[in-house]
């Protein structure tokens, strides 16, 4: 008989301890379900739980819990919806680490019937998690590790495809997992990456080697009616958005030629806005010479996920996932490399190695600078020519660093690491915050990005609130005041800016996790209706961005648990350097009259951690009692 999970929840999360082979199903307490939404908002809630008795491990012990988290709207046939998120901390940061991923795993993991999973301790040999409904087992991975994710998914799909009657998903480390590279990510369906955070890495120090999920159930919202004459409402959003247009079109890579009129795109290693060659990277030579097909999420009719295929030459990959913007950028205008080509290569190398493109490409531009002033020599990388543009070496260095092989293995740390290894001036050429590497947004040209960058409990991101896309433009919330009035010149008003951006993005884009592409035409008015619709519990806009604050406050009390204060919230010496020309020339962000705002407006005390009364008026108390410990 079909299963049907109602309100938006499959009703259990599974408990899996890899030490002991231990499985557990259990119910999902729809209290605790309604005080936290979903995603993040229950994943954080759990991954505290699970470390309060031992809050001081390392990242690659059995003790680093792994969180892995839907949301309510997960699985529902509406755009920008699809999304799911993990969480542990971090390998690379050693600080609280996330991601947010989209695709088909998440809705299939609900149609089997879980909210979520929750995995303890480490196996003493390679494992998989299988997943078929009501079936869950730990198998035996032997024949799977080693494997790079593009054969693990092909081979899962076959091996299992006659023992569901829906088709299975497939999420998992390639070789970079295995071989614990800092910035290893979890890859679904090739394509869809954890990205962030180093997860992949996680996932291999416990030698958990990919989850296979195949559901049949079906998810069934508490108002449909309502529902459907939202979805009817959003047609004529969607059909109206410019945004919306331009991602269905060229997918995010769209960004080239709106980032580069406004000095947003960061060209060699951040030392240039502007470049003879950026349109040999641009959507319209995408399209010309490696464009392939379109792609979208579970229910998504943006489809804004692309296709490449490179017939010949020396980078030559079969049809498969495009390298989105950020890959574009930093395997691309970070490393002064006009070949697009050899992105869309490195994109494929990173997806089958299961690596973060954005940490890998960031880091293969600083070692290119490194080598440019003398710190490293071809004896250093292996004979490598690791220069400006050289695409050969570029694709060289990226797989040496999936194997964590030769001069790989120390860039496999990340930049940071990599720094201190090499030694001299290398630190002066980071792009990074709490040891992650920055995005390709620079704070030069928008300054709230620039506080959102050194406060994001995960490290420099984009996506840690919604700071990106208001004060972009692709975002417009009229409802909450801070968020719809028009923002003055430079660093004024940033922190206000940051302040309801992270509450409220925590609820979009963490709890709800609605996709902050796919989701971008929605005002707060239609995404909590959504969200009430699904769930029938009848939120408010106010209650949702209490919900969101809670989490944020969580998410950084968590990484200051781990180590992180104040002096992790500045901006690298490259992000604070001024370009003497361009859209953005001469201007850097104030970061000490934004920081001493933020501070004050989120009770953050000169060591940047929240004050006692603060959490525990958010009802915080086990997590301020545990700061209050270390302090």
């Amino acid at each position: 008989m079909e299963k049907k999970q109602m309100n938006g929840y499959a009703g259990k999360i599974l408990f899996i301890d890899l030490t002991s082979g231990q499985i557990q199903a259990k119910p999902l307490d729809m209290a605790f379900a309604k005080e936290n939404i979903g995603g993040l908002g229950f994943g954080t809630r759990l991954f505290l739980n699970a470390i309060k008795e031992k809050p001081d491990f390392d990242a690659l012990s059995a003790d680093n819990p792994f969180v892995l988290m839907t949301g309510p709207l997960t699985g529902m046939l509406m755009d920008g919806v699809a999304r799911w998120t993990v969480c542990a901390k971090s390998p690379l940061t050693g600080f609280y680490g996330d991601a947010n991923v989209g695709g088909y795993f998440g809705a299939n993991l609900k149609f089997a019937g879980y909210d979520g999973i929750v995995i303890t301790g480490a196996s003493d040999h390679p494992v998989f998690l299988y997943i078929n409904d009501d079936k869950v087992e730990l198998r035996n991975a032997k024949e799977y590790w080693g494997k790079d994710v593009y054969e693990v998914t092909a081979n899962m799909r076959s091996d299992f495809k006659d023992q569901s009657a829906k088709k299975g998903q497939v999420l998992s480390i390639g070789p970079a997992g295995e071989n614990l590279v800092g910035f290893a990510s979890l890859i679904h369906n090739k394509g869809h990456a954890a990205g962030r955070t180093g997860m992949g890495a996680v996932w291999g120090s416990k030698k958990l080697k990919a989850i296979y999920v195949a559901g049949s159930g079906k998810l069934t919202p508490a108002n449909p009616d309502e529902l459907k004459a939202l979805r009817k409402e959003l047609k004529e959003v969607y059909e109206e958005s410019i945004f919306i247009a331009a991602m269905q079109s060229t997918g995010t890579t769209s960004h080239m030629d709106v980032g580069i009129l406004s000095g947003d795109i960061p060209i060699k290693n951040w030392q240039m806005t502007e470049w003879d060659d950026i349109d040999e990277l641009g959507p319209v030579t995408i399209e010309e010479r490696i464009f392939a097909g379109n792609k979208t999420c579970f229910g998504c009719g943006v489809a804004c996920k692309k296709e490449a295929e490179v017939k010949d030459g020396p980078f030559k990959m079969k049809k498969g996932p495009a390298p989105e913007y950020e890959t574009v950028a930093t395997f691309g205008t970070m490393c002064l490399n006009a070949s697009i080509e050899s992105v869309a290569k490195a994109n494929e190398i990173c997806n089958c190695f299961g690596m973060d493109t954005i940490s890998c490409g960031s880091t293969i531009a600083f070692a290119i600078e490194c080598f440019e002033n003398g710190l490293i020599s071809e004896k250093d990388t292996d004979g490598l020519d690791l220069t400006w543009g050289n695409s050969e070496a570029i694709i060289a260095m990226a797989e040496k660093i999936g194997k964590k092989e030769g001069f790989g293995a120390i860039l496999a740390q990340g930049s940071a690491k990599a720094a201190e290894h090499i030694g001299g001036n290398a630190s002066d050429f980071l792009t990074t915050v709490k040891g992650l590497e920055a995005p390709m947004h620079d704070p030069r040209s928008a300054h709230g990005y620039g506080l959102a960058y050194g406060v994001s409990p995960r490290g420099a991101c984009h996506e840690a609130s919604l700071t990106f896309d208001v004060e972009g433009g692709s975002m417009f919330i009229p409802e909450i005041p801070e968020l719809a009035d028009d923002l003055p010149e430079g660093s004024e008003g940033r922190a206000k800016l940051n302040v309801a951006t992270q509450d409220y993005g925590m609820f979009f884009s963490s709890c709800a996790i609605f996709c902050n592409l796919g989701a971008s035409p929605l005002n707060a008015t239609q995404a909590v209706s959504m969200l009430n619709h699904v769930t029938g519990f009848e939120y408010t806009i106010e209650d949702v961005m209490k919900i969101g604050r809670k989490l944020w406050y969580l998410k950084r009390g968590l990484t200051n648990l781990f180590g992180a204060g104040a002096s992790e919230d500045k901006l690298p010496k490259r992000l604070m350097t001024p370009m003497e020309e361009g859209p953005s020339e001469g201007s850097v962000p104030d970061m000490d009259l934004m920081l001493k705002e933020f501070y004050e407006m989120r009770g953050l005390d000169e060591d940047g951690i929240p004050g006692k009364k603060v959490l525990t008026d958010l009802g915080l108390d086990e997590l301020a009692k545990l700061l209050s410990n270390k302090m």
